[in-house]
């Protein structure tokens, strides 16, 4: 029990530090006993709190029974694995640019803390402002994410904010080429499960937002 407490203690505390944008955030995290779960737990109650929010979006667009439960799922999921991607792609980039030899799990620690600001993604279900809300929340983690990475690999600001904008447009561009086999994808699965033709946006998947799906009608 007393690991347990001490664990959560240290989550929180590595929330606090990224919302006070603290650089040097991981170089607290590697001294601590738990290291990366540490990370790991922020990123659990990010998506806890992100699918919540999720939940309520699909309930409204009717989606219920194996449609809802692989909806939600696979926007969970979905939302971990961009950031593992995204880290990997600023591992890639910023050990290229800072020369530091970073090694790739503190950088995945370093996204996976970004996810901060969305432990708040629950607000996400608030009629009117939930997009709002969603967008600033996104705009939030990104300034984390520019804050630990000018830490992460000892470089200024600036050039850190390079860093993060390339790996965002590198995304970006993935995600442009992979939405349509990632459309094709679920809509097959959705049709599988349910016995009936249904679309899904890639797009959505892609950008971690709640899965939608349509009806095609003949």
């Amino acid at each position: 029990m007393n690991d347990i407490s001490r664990y959560l203690a240290g989550v929180f505390e590595l929330i606090g530090r990224a919302y006070r944008l603290d650089p040097v955030a991981l170089a607290w995290v590697r001294e601590q006993p738990f290291a990366i779960w540490l990370a790991i737990g922020v990123a659990l109650l990010a998506s806890i709190s992100v699918m919540c929010g999720q939940a309520v979006v699909l309930l409204v667009n009717r989606m219920s029974g194996w449609k809802f439960a692989v909806g939600l799922l696979v926007s969970g999921t979905w939302l971990v694995l961009l950031h593992v991607v995204e880290s990997v792609v600023l591992w890639e980039l910023g050990n290229l640019f800072s020369k530091n030899g970073v090694d790739y799990v503190t950088v995945l620690s370093g996204v996976l803390v970004s996810m901060a600001p969305q432990i708040w993604g629950f607000l996400a279900l608030m009629p009117y402002l939930g997009t709002a809300i969603s967008r600033f929340l996104s705009a939030w983690s990104a300034v984390v994410l520019w804050a630990v990475t000018a830490g992460t690999f000892e470089v200024g600001r600036w050039p850190a904010l390079g860093l993060v904008a390339a790996s965002w447009l590198v995304m970006h561009l993935l995600s442009m080429v992979a939405a349509p086999w990632i459309s094709a994808g679920l809509s097959t699965l959705f049709e599988k499960i349910t016995g009936r033709p249904f679309w899904v946006s890639g797009v959505d998947v892609l950008n971690g937002r709640p899965l939608i799906t349509e009806e095609v009608r003949a």
